[in-house]
């Protein structure tokens, strides 16, 4: 499904527990239409889970992902929250078993995942 060209898609949902979802689901069907492996989407979705909850309380989430060929890019973000140090190390301990790559910071949180899944 990959054209070569480097596409996105954005989604920005309020803050809260009860939004959760959207951001699964948008990961996980966006996955599946590039033909990623289901075991992969599976870990995607644990993983924005996992990035969404960190997030929560104020504000909005907004979600950002980005592919090209081999490689599935997420930003997941709150402008509004600030992730204190313990809770970004162990967020990033977390992410970094799930994903090929991660990088924590104060609002904002990247995942990669690489060529093996996508």
């Amino acid at each position: 499904m990959n054209d070569g060209t480097q596409d996105q898609v954005k989604v920005s949902f309020p803050a809260s527990p009860a939004f959760s979802r959207i951001g699964r689901v948008a990961v996980a069907g966006l996955a599946l239409r590039l033909g990623v492996d289901i075991a992969e989407v599976e870990k995607l979705r644990l993983a924005v889970d996992q990035a969404v909850a960190a997030l929560h309380g104020k504000g909005r989430i907004n979600l950002n992902a980005r592919w090209m060929p081999h490689q599935l890019m997420i930003t997941i973000d709150n402008p509004d929250e600030v992730l204190d140090e313990p809770t970004s190390r162990a967020v990033s301990s977390s992410l970094a078993a799930i994903v090929d790559e991660v990088h924590v910071g104060p609002n904002a949180i990247d995942l990669r995942l690489g060529a093996a899944g996508v």
